[in-house]
Order: structure tokens, then sequence, then C-alpha cells
């Protein structure tokens, strides 16, 4: 090997957030942001989905969720051999005693009771990922296909009413597999704000914070919105 070669950059490590309270899932945003590449989902499906897809070092998850509960999710991740070493972290409203013990059983590394407390929960899971430091942040950078107004092609002209071909039946919208990607945009949006966080000069006054405050309020209605309509169907 060169001697002159670059060392490479550390691994950013990974979370994926399963949790459909949106105002859970912008915490736990806000909290980790700065410590690992966040992914999100909603349901117990979708989680399973993007365990497999992102291997994440870390899975933090309710116990109830609108389909599987968390703890269904742990046991069949568990048959994957990939993922059947994932740290888990469970956060939930249950704070029973079989709730905790269930979840212990499952092989969960600590177990949050709602309302967290933020600084807690960041401790204790930058313990788990072992307190690598992690210089820097990956960010999702593919652009939106949006077109501007502009370059929206015309309206076509009316065709002539059909004689007797019958109607042809609308294609089929993954509304998960939608909310699933904007998620994954919403993550990389909000990473993108805390770096911008982080460059305002101690002491700023509110006006110089008030547009990276702007872009993460957004950014929790849009995940309130997506959690709504996840629950829709």
């Amino acid at each position: 090997m060169s001697p002159s070669q670059p060392t490479p950059a550390p691994r950013r490590h990974k979370i994926l957030i399963v949790d459909d309270d949106p105002g859970m899932v912008h915490l736990l945003a806000r909290t980790l942001l700065d410590i690992a590449q966040l992914h999100f989902a909603v349901r117990g499906d979708d989680a399973l989905i993007k365990l497999a897809q992102h291997q994440p070092d870390l899975l933090v998850i309710d116990a109830e969720l609108p389909d599987l509960n968390g703890y269904e999710v742990i046991a069949r991740m568990r048959e994957k051999p990939a993922l059947a070493n994932t740290k888990v972290v469970m956060v939930t409203s249950h704070n029973t005693s079989a709730y905790r013990q269930r979840a212990f059983d499952a092989g969960v590394l600590d177990f949050f009771t709602k309302p967290i407390d933020r600084d807690l929960i960041r401790l204790r899971l930058e313990q788990i990922l072992s307190g690598e430091v992690m210089e820097y942040i990956e960010l999702d950078e593919r652009p939106l296909p949006v077109r501007k107004a502009a370059e929206r092609p015309a309206p076509p002209a009316p065709a002539p009413a059909p004689v007797a071909a019958p109607a042809a039946a609308p294609a089929t919208m993954d509304v998960h597999a939608i909310t699933s990607e904007l998620f994954e945009r919403i993550s990389a949006i909000l990473l993108q704000a805390e770096t911008l966080r982080e460059r305002v000069p101690a002491g700023a006054s509110s006006a110089e914070l008030y547009p990276v405050q702007r872009i993460q309020e957004e950014c929790a209605e849009v995940i309130q919105l997506l959690v709504t309509m996840s629950g829709e169907d």
C-alpha cells in the first residue's frame, strides 16, 4: 500500500426509527441527527423492508404499531442471518413489567418509556453504537423529480368519445412505498438542517436561527402528514 494513500473515512452508523407517533419520530430525529444516518418506518411490515435494505446498526422501535407489533418485528428480524445481531432499543408508552420483560426476553438492550429524556437516550444510544467518532454526514442527495411549471406539458386536446372500448383500469399506487421514500428524503433534509444549525455562531440571535428552525418545523409537519397517510388504509 502506498504511504500517500488516504485513510478511508470511518463508516457512519445507521439507525432505523420505527414509530407511528409523528411527535416521537420528530423528537428522535432531532435527538439523533448528528450521531447516525437515520431511516424511518411507521409500520412493522415497512420496518422489515427497511431492515433488509439498510441493515442498520441499531433498531429503535415502538412496542405498538398499526400492523405488526415491535416484538413481532424483532422476532422476524432475528430469523434473517444478516440481521440476527442487530442491536435493538425499545421506546414505548407502556411501562408495565410485562412489556419490559418481554422486551428483554427478545434481546432488547434498553427500554425507554415515553415521554423520553432526550439527553439520556442519546447517551445510551451512543454507548450502544460503541462511541465511535463520526466526522462525516452522509446524505441522500438524489434530486426529487420536480418539474417547473413552465416545463409541464400543455394539456392534450380532447379525445373523441370512445365507441365501445372499456375504460382502462387505473394504475395501483403503492402508498406505503411512496411514504417510505418521502421519509428517506425528510431524513436527509433534517440532517442538513442540523448541519446548518451547527454553523450558526454561539450567541446568535433568534432571527439568525429562525431559517433553520423553520426547516425543522416544516419537516415535523410533513412527518405528521406521512404518519397520517400510513394509517389510512
